[in-house]
């Protein structure tokens, strides 16, 4: 009796959507699968809002898996370093 084969759908996409490099030659701060993160609710201006929209549909054209929060905890560790 042959066995079934087990489904592999959603593995190993990562291989073959190598992210390309950043501009300014510094890789993306795209927190990796395994990094744990905690959701936290915040009140920005509908200008700001928008801003992000933007910013992420940009990104989203190059890179499908980035999220808003990718975009935001970016900013918030290159604010906190300075």
């Amino acid at each position: 009796m042959a066995r079934k084969r087990p489904q592999i759908r959603g593995q190993g996409a990562d291989v073959f959507l190598a992210q390309l490099p950043s501009p300014d030659g510094a890789a993306p701060m795209v927190p990796s699968g395994g990094e744990k993160r905690v959701m936290v609710t915040v009140y920005l201006p509908p200008a700001l809002v928008e801003q992000l929209d933007r910013a992420w549909l940009e990104r989203r054209m190059h890179d499908r898996k980035v999220q808003k929060s990718h975009i935001v905890a970016e900013a918030l560790e290159t604010y906190l370093q300075s």
